[in-house]
């Protein structure tokens, strides 16, 4: 059989390798499953990159509103935004849909989620006591340097708005934020509570915009909690911290009416 020109053939005889058409010695077989393996991580590398890179460009979005509660998204002109293709962007809405920033509909059909007070007063209310159970058990499990760093983003957070302002600083305070409960979350040393708590009780940190109360008290008062919250947890006091975490989420709440349960 006539053997084309364009590839290499790869022939074992007695042990040996047979030349390429060409004269070439071809690259062994081991060799060559670890370049093809080497190409596949750089490939995934490169695609996880563009999905993380589209998933903070329409998340941030979101936070700042500029795409507001029940927008359409289209891919094609996210993709085009953004500068990756369409996969990228599809698979960021998956994740952004998870976490119920974003909804999806029929044939996928993703349009930013709609959040009444009555919605945020609900989440705030199962976080309360999601989060303070989750800071209770993190007490005793914490490390220090796992204070230390809820510390420095204390540090950051502060700054942040001192320099930037409520609206300015908006994205900057939303990643903190999520880093700051994140530490206490994982600290708590529960997969399952981890999970609920990063995927099932987001909020864009917008929905302040709403409230009644003057942002900057607000703001003021969040970080006054973070910081008795670390308190608790450097004074090792379960009680304490568990109290401290409720009240700094349920002091979130802006809906009179009272809990049902």
């Amino acid at each position: 059989m006539r053997q084309s020109g364009h590839w290499p053939v790869l022939a074992i005889e007695h042990g040996k390798h047979m030349g390429s058409p060409r004269g070439r010695r071809p690259q062994s077989l081991q060799q060559w499953d670890m370049a093809t393996t080497d190409k596949a991580k750089t490939t995934e590398s490169d695609s996880n990159g563009a999905v993380d890179s589209a998933y903070r460009h329409i998340r941030g979005a979101i936070i700042r509103g500029e795409l507001a509660s029940g927008e359409i998204l289209l891919e094609a002109r996210l993709a085009e935004r953004i500068g990756v293709s369409r996969t990228p962007v599809r698979e960021a809405m998956s994740r952004l849909a998870s976490e119920g920033l974003i909804t999806l509909g029929r044939y996928r059909r993703a349009q930013v989620a709609s959040f009444s007070m009555a919605d945020v007063a609900e989440v705030f209310r199962l976080r309360g006591k999601l989060e303070g159970h989750a800071a209770r058990r993190a007490c005793r499990r914490i490390s220090a340097e796992d204070i230390a760093r809820l510390e420095v983003i204390e540090d950051e957070m502060e700054a942040a708005f001192a320099e930037l302002g409520w609206h300015s600083h908006l994205p900057r305070f939303d990643e903190l934020n999520n880093a700051f409960h994140a530490i206490i979350a994982r600290a708590a040393d529960s997969p399952r509570l981890e999970k609920i708590l990063a995927s099932s009780l987001e909020l864009p940190a917008s929905i302040f915009n709403y409230y009644k109360e003057a942002l900057d008290e607000r703001t003021e008062r969040t970080h006054r909690q973070h910081r008795e919250i670390i308190a608790a947890l450097k004074a090792r006091n379960p009680d304490w911290v568990e109290a401290a975490m409720s009240a700094h989420l349920f002091s979130i709440l802006n809906d009179p009416a009272p809990d049902p349960d």
